[in-house]
């Protein structure tokens, strides 16, 4: 349990963030400020930001299940995955984004595509990403449970509405300069926490010898090969732009060839970093033995090391994962109301909307979606823990809303009849293999196969209507107009 010293240093945190919250409030002065940072914000720090937002307390707690009960795979299922999509977006959707003027993850939609295509895909977008949301706020509230044994509950309730007011006046840049401030707290503790965990087992070697022999390879039982093909397809979408909160961070960048070098340093910070995550779980059976909840492992090494170190540390541990967490949901609350004011609003309620208006109806969506978020975390209580929550049912139903998004900016030839196509196709194929393959063949159906099957339905469909589909001249000259803006991306 935190001490009086771990309390004070969360009080000190916490006053810090106002702090960092009142410095960004007084840098948001119109709605591109709030949603997009004004396409200021610097490379380096888009890069900390886009890398803390991928992981926050779900890397601790719904991975902490992963890497307790099946060791090295659960490396091998976060870390490896996100390197090759970062190294893939490096070149391909981060200059893309920040050439492109927009202020929503959608926006551009309507000039690719059309209205239509900008609507459902808003819409849909929004309506999946509570899921995640609940997921986030859930791995948060773990975390502050295990340290200080309140209800978890309660806990949910008072951490999504400190991260709803956060977010509220300070906008993406009260996001970004919170996940600088976390990332270097977090670091700092990670190297003193490591050290500690590897002399406690007998170093490297030690800590493998320590494991079960069936926690020792790259894969298991729960990240098959198969698994993890199939996965690492939903790793590209996701952090290219298909979680819209991770998109910001490349349209909040000026340049494409900034663009490119944020994804390259989150590329390297995703590949090594976590190795520092899951080091103290893979030795918790040796420091601590059986944990009942392996939900609880992380924080249960930390308490039995830290407080060896120094009084505090565990608080600031605290504050620091609070923060992550914190941003990644505002990060992605942010996106869900930007797309609301612009996309939605603006585009279909009221098109001559000031942008003092606008602003105003992004503050108040941002309270509306962090309250739904609250619930979806409450609801995560009950489907069975972080882990199944976020891989089952966010990742499985993220495919048909994003391949026509990222795919958009690539190819040519797809029509908007094809983005529809393959949204509508994806979902109907993911609800057949989920819930209607077993009933019908007695067969299991597996992550694996509801979720591939649901992403090749939707990449075939796309493209083959660019290939079937024709454009009419106006669409082909607004197809033309858009891929010209990236013609000349790294003159």
């Amino acid at each position: 349990m935190l001490t009086s010293v771990d309390y004070t240093v969360v009080g000190v945190y916490a006053v810090l963030m106002a702090l960092i919250g009142y410095i960004a409030k007084r840098m948001v002065k119109n709605t591109s400020d709030y949603f997009a940072g004004g396409k200021k914000v610097p490379w380096w720090l888009a890069a900390i930001s886009h890398h803390v937002s991928g992981y926050s307390a779900f890397a601790f707690v719904g991975l902490g299940t992963l890497a307790y009960g099946s060791g090295i795979s659960a490396w091998t299922f976060f870390g490896p995955p996100i390197f090759i999509a970062m190294m893939m977006g490096a070149f391909l959707w981060a200059p893309r984004w920040s050439r492109m003027d927009i202020l929503t993850p959608v926006q551009y939609l309507e000039q690719r595509y059309n209205n239509t295509v900008r609507q459902v895909f808003g819409w849909s977008g929004i309506g999946i990403k509570f899921v995640d949301e609940g997921v986030k706020l859930y791995s948060l509230a773990i975390i502050v449970h295990v340290a200080t044994g309140w209800p978890l509950n309660q806990v949910i309730v008072a951490c999504g509405i400190i991260t709803i007011i956060y977010l509220f006046f300070g906008g993406l840049w009260a996001t970004m300069l919170t996940d600088f401030v976390q990332f270097i707290l977090q670091f700092g503790i990670t190297l003193i926490l490591v050290p500690m965990v590897l002399g406690a087992v007998g170093g490297f070697s030690g800590l493998i010898d320590q494991m079960p022999v069936d926690h020792r390879g790259l894969f298991s039982a729960r990240v098959s090969p198969t698994f993890l093909f199939v996965y690492s397809f939903v790793i590209i979408l996701s952090y290219n732009g298909g979680t819209w909160g991770l998109a910001q961070r490349f349209y909040s960048i000026g340049k494409p060839g900034q663009a490119r070098k944020a994804a390259l340093l989150s590329a390297g910070l995703f590949l090594f970093y976590p190795l520092a995550v899951y080091i103290p779980m893979w030795a918790a059976h040796s420091l601590i033995g059986h944990v009942e909840n392996p939900e609880h492992t992380y924080m249960l090494v930390a308490q039995k090391i830290l407080p060896q170190v120094s009084p505090g540390l565990l608080g600031l541990l605290i504050a620091s994962m609070f923060a992550a967490t914190m941003s990644m949901i505002d990060s992605d609350i942010s996106a869900l109301s930007a797309v609301f004011t612009k996309d939605i609003y603006q585009r279909t309620f009221n098109k001559n909307a000031s942008d003092k208006i606008l602003l105003r109806v992004g503050m108040i969506t941002t309270v509306v979606f962090g309250s739904l978020s609250i619930a979806a975390a409450l609801l995560t209580v009950h489907l069975q823990g972080a882990f199944n929550a976020m891989v089952e049912w966010f990742a499985a139903i993220l495919g048909p809303v994003s391949l026509p998004l990222l795919l958009g900016m690539l190819f040519r030839k797809p029509t908007w009849r094809g983005a529809l196509w393959s949204w509508a196709s994806g979902f109907m194929t993911f609800i057949f293999f989920k819930y209607g393959w077993t009933p019908l063949t007695g067969l299991d159906s597996t992550f694996a196969l509801y979720t591939g099957m649901e992403l090749l339905v939707s990449f075939i469909v796309f493209m083959i209507s660019g290939e079937i589909g024709r454009k009419t001249p106006e669409e082909e000259e607004k197809s033309n107009e858009f891929f010209s803006q990236f013609d000349d991306m790294y003159k």
